[in-house]
Formats: structure tokens, C-alpha cells, sequence
């Protein structure tokens, strides 16, 4: 449609308000509860939405011709505009077809109403019959000033609302119930119970009609992100008043738009006419931002504010292809609220659809894995640092899809989530890992704890206390041999019910740890509340523990946090030798990860259990009294500082990668680092400045062929560098200068020893000096 084409504007507009009738009346239809209060709002909305000069409702009465007004609007008429029921020129309505006079004061069947019409300036009618069932009841009418005023598409639409008075009066009429009923069910296939809006078949029909003449078209979905929180917090009832004050805020501020309820939490709107260029684009974007702009205002539910959330999913007709496709495509852009900038809105691409395909793909299958038992466990060791001995495991679902293999649960978990499949598998997860424990028990080996991961949905949806309960009752598993894992953001949801539930728990023995911790917004007033034996230190903070000094104070953090608190750390992700020194040195009592073991089947941990496989002591690493680290990329300068202290009383670790240098330091008690300055990957001085931060202990030496002196001077002042040498160097100077750095941390050795000694003689309560306890709270 062109902008500059003045009748196709007025025709627009004129299309718009019957629809904006059309869809007025449905709305009086789903709530009105009697016949004449309907017909009433009927006429006033043909009137006052519609535009037309009066409108009227009529009923036969028996042995009567011409219909009974029983309701009216607009420009007064004592008698209905329709043929006359004489003999020569029977009314059409008498024989259930609708009545159009063009011109009343020229048509031959208006005579009876010829005079009153013209006096009230009323040129053009159309009166539609009513039914009850099959069974002619009535008519509705309207009139118009101008002759001729009526098209063909305002006659369908006319006879459209005529067909949906029909449906209501069928429903209303209390002597046909079963009429009624039917009559509701049909008007219910095309319109939503609760708020009078076309529904998605009805919407599909109204995309086509505006497509038809093959004009561009935006159609914008937009999902209510409260509405199913609401609907579990205030019932149906809540839902139905969140339904009817958005779709009431969209259809007011919005009129150029068709509006339909296609979802529980979702509408669709569309705009026809757009032009077909960048201007298109820009047109949907701003009525998505119209549409956050109506549902932004709180939503009053029973006292109780609520904020709509809407995100709106836009897809873009062209004009050709199946009109349909182009709504689905826009319920996937608004489902793609999690992964798009915080505009409100997005516009559908088409990767969008091989994502969505995937996920059903994936919750079909998922629907059916449980009860084909495709489902099984995977088993993470889990073992005590100090002793090396393998202390339980962490159960881990795994999916065995046919056809596929193992999906990742990276994938397939969120889906469970999603579709509340997560707390069936859950029950199943928590069986199998209880049955499986009690299993590992009869191996004679000491008893073994298995860890089962908890969801935020198990937590809401489903009582996880019976859960544990139902599985230690079917496998005999001793309640201490359980523990269940669950992450912070948990908490963080429901916290007070979550303690609660977990003081039950360890009331009957049942252990829990908290997973991934220091990953989300952690509380610790909360934490301090919360009845857990072990935290876990997060493999995010693992990976780089040997070279980063905030993750490396973050683990410290964590672990000096968990004593004080009364529990015991468990570090994840452990993959190095590094890690694992470090990490003891930390104090920490217990660690998983691939450098003892991956996650193994059921029957290939029964394997490790029955082979006593076991990791080597903290105290198994040979004594060295002095362990010297030197650190320069050219090779033959390592050789020459080698040679220097093969006959000292030191060990001697090198290496030319300041990478490799820290798993080095992690790995060995290093008491003096010597390190060249110019290296290709890191300066000296910036590695000597992390070696502090991670081995604060250790005494740090520069021995370079340059001098920066800017670097030297910062390095110095910040404590990182005791001594700066230059090459080439004497070898007995050399030896005097590193054997008095070894006395500076021997002596800090002494005075720790000291300290803590003085410290444990003043709270007997602490553990003996270099050694951490390992603190378990009581059950």
C-alpha cells in the first residue's frame, strides 16, 4: 500500500477500526454473562470502534415478521433498517440471508423505514441473521450516512461478528445446554477464554488475510518472562489478571497493530503495509521498544507488585512464503532472551532455527531415555591429600543417546532443566548413587562417600529431603555415606528454605558440600548459616593456581575461610603435579580431577577400588635441605649456573620457561630464585613479582646481562627483588650472595615455626605447627 495514496490510507484506517470492533466484541462475549447486556455493548462498540452512524439487535417473535429491537446506538430508528415482509418483496433475513440496501431512499424494500432514514440522514444498511444453533433468532444491523458505503470486506468482517453474537447467544440461551456448550467450543478455537484476543489459529488466518496482497509484514512475539513464576504464586487466577492487563496495556497503546494470544505467556502483534527497505526494520524495532515501554509498569497482583519482563522476538515477511513460518520464526527470536544484548528485543536469524530444532530434538529424546534406561553414572575419585587414600567419589550423569553415544551434559542437562525432566533423573541419579555406594562398601575397603549433585529446580519443584530419604531406604546406604552437592546460586534463590531443608538432612546424618563456590554472588552471611561439611574450590580458579596470583588468593582465601568455619576444602579440576603441591601447601584436605583419575564407569571405579590404587604422600618427595630454582631462556647459561652449585649442599631445579618455572615452585619447597631478566615470554622482574605473590617465602634474585634500572628501582620498592647481579658473574660471589638469601629463608622458616608454636601453646585447640587439621563439622 502505498504512503502518498489517500483512499488506500482511508481504506486502511477504515479496515482497522473494524477490527478493533471485531475484536471489542469477542471481548464483550467472553464476559458478558447474559444475552441483552451483550447485544447492548455489541451496538455501542459497532458505534463508538466501528464508526458506523447507528447499529441495532433484533429478535423474532413468534408469528412476526420483522425482527424486535431489543437494542440500539448511535442515530435513534424506531424500527429495524431492513426489507419489508410484504408479499411482492419478501426480506431476505426472514429467509436467514443478510439484507443490504445501498440506497434507502431508492430501494424498493426500505419502504417501511424510507422516511425515518432519511430524516436521520442514514443512506446505506446491512442486517446480518442471528441464530441459536440452527435456528433463526434475530438479526444485527447497521447503517451508514453514505449510499453505497459498504465493500465486500466489510461485509465478510460484518458477518463475522454476526457469527460470533450467534456463538454467544447459543451459549447464553439456558434451554440448550448442550447447544451452549458446543457453540463455545468452537468460538474458543479461534479466540483466547480470557482475554477476547484471536488465538494462534485465528492469528495464523488474520497473518494470511493481511499477506494476501502481498505486502511486507513484521509480526513481533512478545514472552512475559514473570508469568509462570506468577502463575505458581497466585494460582490461575493471578495468571488470568497478568493475561488480561497486558493484553489490555498492547491493544490500547498500540491500535495500528493486530493483537493476538498465542501462549500462556505470549502475544503476537503484527504491522502490515511496511515499506520494503531498511525503514522496515527500523518500524518493528521501535514498536518492540513501544512494547517494553506499555508493559514496563508494575502489574498489581493482589497487593503485590510485578514487573512483566516482556522480551519481544521479531521476524520479517517479505510477501511471499508461508506466513506461518514467519510467526514461528518469531516465538524463536523471543525465546533467545539469555543470549542477546539487553535491548528487549531481536530479530530472528536463521541459526536461530538449527538451535531450536536441536533442543526439541533433544527434549523428544530426553522424554524417552529415562524409562529405556539410557541414563548411567560416572564416578570421579575423590582423595584425601594427606593421606593418598581414595575417600569417595562424585556421582555424574551421563547420557548413552542410541545412535549418538555420550552427549555432553554441557547439553543435555539444561534441557532437563527446562522441561522438568530434572527432577525424575534426579531421583534416579540419587538411587543409583546410593545403590552403587552401598556396593563399594562390601570391598572391604574403608567406608566411601559419594557425592550427588543437586539442581535449583529439584529445590523448587520437588522435596529433596524425601528424595534422599526414598533412596537411603531402597539401597540400605548409611545416611553418613551421602552427601549431596549443591552450587551458591541455590541458596541464593530461596535461602532460608534451603537451610532449613539442609539442617533436616544433616540431622539424619546426610552430609552436603558446596559446590563451585566464589563463581556466583557469594554471601557470607549466608554461609555462616548454612549447615555445610566441605566447600569446593572451582576448577576456574585451579586451572592457572600455580601462576596467577589472584586465583592463587582467592584458594587461600577460600581455604583459610573453611577452616575458620569449621569445614574442609575439596579442590576440583586438579591436573598437575603443581596444582597438588600447591594446594597441599594451602592446606587443603581433598581433591578430584584427571591427574589421579577422569570420571570412570561404574565397573571401572569398582576396578580402582579393588586394585587399592592410591596417590603418592605429601611427605613421599626425597629432603633436600636447600632447593635452588634458576630461570634463563639461553640453555648454556642454565649449564654454567648448574656447575656453579654442583658441589654447594643445594638442589638444583632449572628451566628456561618462566611457565614451567612456577609448576616448578608449586611442586618443590624453593627457597631462592634466580631468574635472568630479558626472557621472551615474561621480564624477570614481572615473574619475580608473581613468584612473591604466589611464594611470598621464597628470597628472589635478578641475574642479567642489562640493566632497566626503571624495572630494577619499581621491582625493589615493591619487595619482589632482593638482589640484582650482572653477568657475566664470579662464581664464588655468586655462591656467597645465594648462600646468604637461602640464611634470610631459613631464618623466616624458624621464626614461622616459632609463631606457631607460641600460638598453639596460648589455644592448645589449634593443630601442631606445619601441619592443618582437617576439620570435619559434626553431623
Amino acid at each position: 500500500m502505498m504512503a502518498d495514496d489517500p483512499s488506500a490510507l482511508r481504506e486502511l484506517e477504515h479496515l482497522n477500526r473494524l477490527y478493533a470492533m471485531l475484536s471489542g466484541i469477542n471481548r464483550a462475549i467472553v464476559r458478558s454473562d447474559d444475552a441483552q447486556s451483550l447485544f447492548t455493548e455489541a451496538c455501542r462498540l459497532s458505534v463508538e470502534e466501528g464508526g458506523f452512524a447507528a447499529a441495532w439487535v433484533g429478535l423474532f417473535e413468534p408469528g412476526e415478521c420483522q425482527p424486535r429491537v431489543v437494542a440500539r446506538a448511535g442515530v435513534s430508528v424506531p424500527a429495524p433498517l431492513c426489507g419489508s415482509c410484504g408479499e411482492a418483496v419478501p426480506c431476505p433475513l426472514r429467509a436467514g440471508q443478510p439484507c443490504r440496501i445501498d440506497d434507502l431512499a431508492t430501494d424498493l424494500r426500505a419502504a417501511g423505514s424510507h422516511d425515518v432514514a432519511l430524516d436521520a440522514v442514514l443512506r446505506a444498511s446491512v442486517a446480518l441473521p442471528l441464530r441459536n444453533g440452527g435456528e433463526l433468532v434475530g438479526a444485527f444491523g447497521v447503517a451508514t450516512g453514505p449510499a453505497q458505503a459498504f465493500s465486500e470486506a466489510d461485509l465478510r468482517l460484518l458477518e463475522e461478528v454476526a457469527a460470533d453474537l450467534s456463538f454467544a447467544l447459543a451459549a447464553l440461551h439456558r434451554e440448550q445446554v448442550r447447544i451452549a456448550d458446543q457453540s463455545r467450543i468452537e468460538f474458543l478455537a479461534y479466540y483466547d477464554a480470557h482475554t477476547g484476543l484471536p488465538n494462534r489459529a485465528l492469528c495464523e488466518r488474520r497473518l494470511r488475510e493481511a499477506t494476501a496482497r502481498g505486502e511486507h509484514l513484521a509480526v513481533l512475539v512478545v514472552e512475559l518472562g514473570v508469568f509462570h513464576d506468577a502463575a505458581r504464586l497466585f494460582g490461575p487466577g493471578g495468571a488470568v489478571l497478568i493475561a488480561r492487563e497486558a493484553a489490555r496495556r498492547l491493544e490500547a497503546g498500540l491500535p495500528q497493530a493486530g493483537v493476538a494470544r498465542i501462549a500462556e505467556n505470549a502475544f503476537a502483534l503484527w504491522l502490515t503495509g511496511l515499506p520494503a527497505d531498511e525503514a522496515e526494520r527500523e518500524t518493528a524495532a521501535a514498536t518492540a521498544l513501544r512494547i517494553g515501554e506499555l508493559l514496563a509498569p508494575a502489574l498489581r497482583i493482589e497487593g503485590q507488585d510485578l514487573y512483566a519482563a516482556p522480551f519481544v522476538g521479531i521476524a520479517l515477511h517479505a510477501g511471499d512464503g508461508a506466513v506461518e513460518e514467519t510467526l514461528r520464526e518469531a516465538v524463536v527470536a523471543a525465546g533467545r532472551r539469555h543470549g542477546t544484548a539487553a535491548a528487549g528485543y531481536c530479530f530472528y536469524a536463521n541459526e536461530m532455527a538449527n538451535s531450536s530444532l536441536r533442543r526439541f530434538d533433544l527434549d523428544a529424546a530426553l522424554r524417552r531415555a529415562l524409562d529405556h534406561g539410557e541414563f548411567l553414572l560416572y564416578y570421579q575419585p575423590q582423595v584425601d591429600l594427606a593421606s593418598g587414600e581414595v575417600t569417595g567419589a562424585e556421582a555424574l550423569l551421563r547420557w548413552n543417546r542410541p545412535g549418538v553415544g555420550l552427549v555432553s551434559p554441557l547439553e543435555f542437562i539444561p534441557v532437563l532443566e527446562g522441561n522438568g525432566l530434572i527432577g525424575a533423573v534426579g531421583e534416579w541419579v540419587l538411587d543409583e548413587a546410593c545403590r552403587s555406594c552401598r556396593d563399594w562398601q562390601e570391598l572391604g575397603a574403608a567406608p566411601l562417600r559419594v557425592g550427588v549433585n543437586l539442581s535449583a529446580r529439584q529445590f523448587r519443584d520437588g522435596d529433596v529431603g524425601a528424595a534422599a530419604r526414598r533412596a537411603l531406604g531402597r539401597s540400605g546406604l548409611n545416611p553418613r555415606l551421602l552427601e549431596l552437592e549443591l552450587t551458591e546460586s541455590i541458596v541464593l534463590q530461596d535461602a532460608d528454605s534451603v537451610i532449613r531443608c539442609l539442617r533436616e538432612l544433616r540431622g539424619e546424618g546426610i552430609g552436603t558440600t558446596l559446590d563451585d563456590f566464589g563463581t556466583g554472588y557469594s554471601s557470607l552471611s549466608y554461609l555462616q548459616r548454612l549447615p555445610v561439611d566441605r566447600i569446593k574450590i572451582d576448577r576456574s580458579f585451579v586451572t592457572d593456581l600455580t601462576s596467577n596470583p589472584n586465583s592463587s588468593a582467592i584458594a587461600r582465601a577460600v581455604v583459610g575461610m573453611t577452616h575458620s568455619l569449621g569445614m574442609t576444602a575439596i579442590a576440583e579440576g586438579v591436573e598437575t603435579e603443581g596444582q597438588l603441591s600447591y594446594l597441599r601447601r594451602l592446606g587443603c584436605e581433598a581433591m578430584q580431577g584427571y591427574l589421579f583419575s577422569p570420571p570412570l564407569p561404574g565397573e571401572a571405579f569398582r576396578t580402582l577400588l579393588r586394585d587399592g590404587r592410591r596417590m603418592a604422600r605429601s611427605d613421599a618427595d626425597p629432603a633436600w635441605d636447600r632447593t635452588l630454582l634458576l630461570v634463563d631462556d639461553e640453555p648454556n647459561v642454565i649449564n654454567a649456573l648448574s656447575r656453579v652449585f654442583r658441589r654447594a649442599r643445594v638442589r638444583v631445579l632449572a628451566t628456561t620457561d618462566p611457565r614451567e618455572a612456577f609448576e616448578l615452585l608449586a611442586r618443590h619447597p624453593v627457597g631462592v630464585v634466580v631468574s635472568d631478566q630479558r626472557m621472551p615470554s615474561m621480564s624477570g622482574t614481572e615473574f619475580l613479582r608473581r613468584v612473591k605473590a604466589l611464594h611470598p617465602d621464597t628470597v628472589r634474585i635478578v641475574l642479567s646481562g642489562y640493566t632497566e634500572l626503571g624495572a630494577v628501582i619499581e621491582a625493589v620498592n615493591h619487595g619482589a627483588i632482593y638482589k640484582f647481579l650482572t653477568k657475566p658473574w664470579e662464581d664464588e660471589a655468586l655462591r656467597a650472595i645465594v648462600d646468604e638469601a637461602f640464611g634470610l629463608f631459613e631464618l623466616a622458616q624458624q621464626n614461622r615455626v616459632l609463631t606457631e608454636r607460641l600460638a598453639a601453646l596460648l589455644d592448645p585447640a589449634l593443630p601442631p605447627p606445619g601441619r592443618h587439621a582437617a576439620v570435619q563439622r559434626p553431623h
